[in-house]
């Protein structure tokens, strides 16, 4: 409560109250690039300012947005794309295929290390027929390649022969969005002003402002007292905002995971042993009830929201008595309630990071609950920056996309890719996630993904805590504000912002 107060006193607007033709619209996390290629989970101002190919809808099925059709061979090797006429760059110019071309080619180029890049693997060549129209023929079939075709097109006529890892353009993007970028205030915000020439037609709201927030208290502090327009919550701190008449409350589902992430590279952790008691030391409903206060559910792997999961897949239970004894059969002695084995303690660190209070206490949480079973767990939170995540003995770690499956779990999971941050590698699961990302009816990648998860059972590289539901608060005042299903740190949740209009 008292760090509430000190968040409420601190906290210093950057409107006193929001203009009527702006949404002020508050957000966790900054991005260092305005770039799909870049950022596709963080960043809020990709909804802005681009678009793709393909865009999602909120029940996560892909719909023409760039393109307006597409057709794609028995084999599933050939797609051809028909693309929208009339598209304008906020510039003015032109859209067309070689755009395209070009952001999918980027996508691929080595040189820039993108996070997106696996996304874009399986793509053999991409062939512009005619300005509007396009093929792009794969090595492999390729099931996600319509949601991985929602990733916001990049303009050819501004960045071809230029280093998008450096140039200027991640700091002034121009894309074919609702909204045109007008102006960024590092750490403090991102101002848009509405593009009356979009396509789908001009957004609702003349102006749009990204407030960046990164402490919940403050956020919540601030659409209370009318700062800001729209914001996710913490749970807890929604409670405060439910009675207030001015003040709206939408129950957002998601695919957004907390584990604790062990790494591979601490000898300790990568014995299977040790995993396997941490899991079952942990008592996942508790977690579930006491700390998400109704937003959220126990989590046990990392595709349980979507429909790939498993049913009938096995889950780790609560069991104190089972971890302690897998343990003494291992050789490691309790003494003086902390397990030994040749001298040496069961003990690691846990690391979070310190402006995501939710983190902070399942850290803190997961010190106390190890403690019971004699493993020596150091909770630290430390901010953005002060640690690599690769580099540390454990880590809160949070992933989850409502998008294809293999859109988090290949780059996540399989050897050496980019965001393994943990240095996990087992062949099974690789060939699982192989097999589930190119196999080409649903059911039999669902197949693939049943034998992904039992194998992840198998070889824990998490122990998977909770799935999160997210409290969006608005302003009574604001409209067209519609229900879907969020990803990471609540991504997506403006994802229709042209819809968005205020009183």
């Amino acid at each position: 409560m008292l760090r509430f107060l000190l968040a409420c006193l601190l906290a210093l607007p950057l409107f006193a109250a929001t203009p009527k033709d702006t949404l002020v619209i508050g957000v966790e996390n900054e991005t260092a690039r305005i770039n799909p290629l870049f950022d596709e989970d963080h960043d809020s101002a990709l909804d802005f300012v681009f678009s793709g190919l393909t865009r999602l809808s909120p029940d996560m099925r892909p719909q023409p947005d760039l393109a307006t059709s597409w057709e794609v061979s028995p084999d599933g090797l050939i797609w051809v794309f028909h693309l929208r006429k009339g598209v304008l760059w906020h510039d003015g110019k032109s859209f067309s295929a070689q755009d395209v071309k070009f952001t999918l080619e980027q996508a691929q180029n080595p040189k820039l290390n993108a996070p997106a890049r696996a996304n874009f693997s399986e793509i053999k060549s991409v062939q512009v027929l005619d300005a509007y129209t396009l093929k792009i023929t794969l090595k492999a079939p390729f099931p996600p390649l319509l949601d991985v075709l929602s990733v916001g097109i990049l303009p050819k006529h501004l960045l071809e022969g230029k280093d998008l890892n450096t140039d200027p353009f991640n700091q002034h993007p121009i894309g074919t969005g609702p909204f045109k970028f007008v102006r960024w205030q590092k750490g403090a915000y991102i101002s848009f002003v509405a593009n009356d020439k979009f396509y789908r037609g001009a957004p609702k709201s003349k102006k749009a402002v990204l407030k960046i927030v990164p402490d919940f208290n403050v956020r919540t502090y601030e659409v209370k007292s009318g700062a800001i327009d729209v914001a996710l919550v913490e749970p807890n701190l929604s409670k405060s905002l439910e009675s207030d008449p001015h003040i709206k409350i939408l129950d957002c589902k998601s695919a957004d995971y907390r584990a604790l992430m062990f790494n591979f590279d601490n000898p300790l952790l990568k014995s299977l042993v040790v995993r396997l008691a941490i899991n079952y030391a942990i008592n996942r409903p508790l977690i579930a009830q006491k700390i998400l206060h109704g937003y959220g559910f126990v989590a046990n792997n990392p595709i349980q929201a979507s429909w790939a999961n498993d049913s009938k897949a096995k889950a780790y239970p609560y069991d104190p008595g089972k971890a302690q004894e897998i343990l003494k059969k291992d050789g490691w002695v309790l003494k003086d309630k902390v397990f030994y084995k040749n001298g040496k303690p069961l003990a690691f660190d846990i690391y979070a990071f310190n402006t995501d209070p939710l983190r902070v206490t399942l850290a803190n949480i997961l010190q106390s609950e190890l403690a019971r079973v004699g493993i020596k767990a150091t909770a630290i939170a430390k901010n953005h920056g002060a640690f690599e995540i690769s580099k540390v003995d454990s880590f809160i770690i949070g992933w989850g996309s409502p998008l294809d499956p293999d859109l988090q779990t290949y780059r996540i999971f399989a050897t050496n890719m980019e965001w393994n941050y943990n240095h996990y590698s087992d062949q099974a699961v690789d060939l699982a996630l192989n097999k589930a990302r190119t196999a080409t009816s649903r059911a039999t990648r669902k197949l693939w993904y049943a034998k992904f998860i039992e194998d992840l059972h198998n070889n824990p590289p998490f122990a998977f805590l909770v799935y999160l539901r997210y409290p969006l608060a608005y302003r009574s005042n604001v409209h067209g504000i519609k229900p879907t299903i969020l990803g990471h740190h609540g991504a997506r949740f403006t994802y229709d912002v042209a819809e968005w209009s205020k009183d």
